[in-house]
C-alpha cells in the first residue's frame, strides 16, 4: 500500500511537470499568460499592435489608423473608414491543433474582407502551409457578414481543427464588427466524419467489455480505428494535443471527439480496471502496427538486459522532451510525432518516415512505439497510475 502511494505521488509530479512543460511551450496556462493566471480573461487577452509592415502586407500603405476598440484599427475619416481588425479580441474560446490561430483582417468601408495575414500561431507549420496553398482562407475575400453567413466554408480534410478555428474566427469577427452575435452552425459540428469517428469509439467499447477474445471482432476494429479514426477523420490524442489544450484550454465544438478519447483513457482504467485502454482499444496508431504485426506470426523479442534497458527508453524519451520543452529548446519537436502521418497529404517527409519505419518494426516486433517511445502513451499511464 505505501508503494503504491508513493508511486501515486510520484506520477502526480510528473503531471504537474506537463503543466510545467506547457507553460514553457508557448508561456501560457490554459489561456492565460503566467503573469496575468489572476487576472480576468478579458484583461488577460494581449493584442498587439500592427507593425508598419504587417499593415503594408494587408495591402495599407502609406495610411494612417488609430485604435478605436481593442483589436480594431481604422482610419479618422469615418467616411473611408479603413479598418484593420486583429481576430484574437473576437476569438475567445475557438483553438486549432495547437491553440488560437490570430490574424489580422483588413476591412473596407463596407465592411468586406479585402485581405487577411496569419499571425503567429502553435499549429502545426505543414498544416497551415496547406491551408494557404488550398485557399481556406482566401474564400473570404470581398465577403462582408450577410455574404459570410450564406458561405458553407470549406476547411483542409485531416486539419479540420486548424481550418475550423481559423474560419470561425473570421466569422465571429465580422459579426463583432457588423453588431451581430455569431451563429454557430451545428451541422458543421455532427457531420459524416464526426458521427463515424464517435460510431467506431463506441464500438470499442462494447468489443473490449462483451467480445475482448473474439479476434475476428478484434481485428475489425482494428482495422476501423486505423481507417476511420485515423485516415479518414484524422482523430488521435497526441502529445502536442495535450500540450495545447493545457497551455490554451480546449473548445468542444472543434475538438469533442479527441476529448471523448481523453474522457476514455483516463476514466475507463479508472473505473474498470483496463490498463492502457486508449492505446490498446483506440489509438490508430497502435492498431496500424497491431495489423502490421499480423503479418509475421515470427517475432523478435529483445533480450532481457535490452528490455531492461528499453522498458526505461519511454520514460527517458518522455522527461528529455519535457526538459528541451522548459529550456525553450526545440518547442516544434512536438510536431514530429508519428500520429499526424495519418494526416499524409499534409504531414511533413520526417513525420512520414518515422510512421514508415515504425510500422516496418512493427512486423517483427509487437507495437515498437507504443512499447519504447510514445511520449503521448507515457503521459497517459501516468494519469492512469495516479
Amino acid at each position: 500500500m505505501q508503494n503504491k502511494f508513493i508511486e501515486s505521488i510520484a506520477n502526480l509530479v510528473l503531471l504537474l511537470l506537463l503543466l510545467m512543460a506547457a507553460v514553457s511551450y508557448n508561456g501560457k496556462l490554459f489561456g492565460r499568460k503566467t503573469k496575468d493566471l489572476f487576472k480576468s480573461k478579458e484583461d488577460s487577452i494581449e493584442i498587439n499592435i500592427p507593425t508598419k509592415k504587417q499593415f503594408s502586407e494587408l495591402g495599407l500603405h502609406n495610411i494612417q489608423l488609430q485604435e478605436s476598440a481593442k483589436g480594431v484599427w481604422k482610419t479618422s475619416s469615418e467616411e473611408q473608414s479603413e479598418k484593420v481588425i486583429n481576430t484574437k479580441a473576437f476569438s475567445k474560446g475557438i483553438y486549432g491543433f495547437g491553440g488560437q490561430v490570430p490574424m489580422l483582417m483588413h476591412i473596407d468601408k463596407e465592411n468586406r474582407i479585402q485581405n487577411i495575414l496569419l499571425l503567429e500561431n502553435n499549429e502545426t507549420p505543414d498544416f497551415i502551409q496547406s491551408i494557404q496553398e488550398k485557399g481556406i482562407i482566401k474564400q473570404w475575400f470581398g465577403k462582408n457578414y450577410s455574404e459570410a453567413t450564406d458561405l458553407k466554408p470549406d476547411v483542409l480534410s485531416g486539419a479540420t481543427m486548424t481550418s475550423t478555428a481559423i474560419n470561425r474566427s473570421i466569422t465571429n469577427s465580422l459579426a463583432a464588427i457588423s453588431n451581430h452575435k455569431a451563429n454557430i452552425n451545428w451541422l458543421s459540428v455532427l457531420d459524416l466524419k464526426t458521427i463515424a469517428a464517435l460510431l467506431v469509439i463506441l464500438l470499442g467499447i462494447v468489443v473490449s467489455f462483451a467480445f475482448k477474445g473474439n479476434k475476428k471482432l478484434r481485428t475489425l476494429q482494428l482495422i476501423l480505428n486505423t481507417l476511420i479514426l485515423g485516415l479518414w477523420c484524422g482523430k488521435f490524442i497526441s502529445l502536442k494535443i495535450l500540450l495545447g489544450w493545457t497551455s490554451n484550454g480546449m473548445n468542444l465544438l472543434s475538438s469533442g471527439i479527441v476529448f471523448l478519447m481523453l474522457i476514455l483513457a483516463v476514466f475507463i482504467p479508472l473505473f474498470f480496471g483496463k490498463k492502457a485502454y486508449y492505446c490498446t482499444w483506440v489509438c490508430p496508431l497502435g492498431s496500424a502496427q497491431e495489423l502490421a504485426g499480423k503479418l509475421n506470426k515470427k517475432k523478435w523479442q529483445p533480450g532481457k538486459k535490452a528490455m531492461g534497458i528499453l522498458k526505461w527508453s519511454q520514460t527517458a524519451i518522455t522527461l528529455s522532451l519535457f526538459f528541451c520543452l522548459w529550456l525553450g529548446l526545440a518547442a516544434d519537436i512536438v510536431d514530429y510525432e508519428p500520429f499526424s502521418a495519418f494526416i499524409f497529404q499534409h504531414a511533413s517527409f520526417a513525420v512520414l518516415a518515422i510512421a514508415i519505419v515504425n510500422l516496418v518494426t512493427a512486423v517483427f516486433t509487437p507495437r515498437p512505439w507504443c512499447r519504447f517511445a510514445c511520449p503521448t502513451g507515457q503521459v497517459l499511464n501516468w494519469t492512469n497510475k495516479m
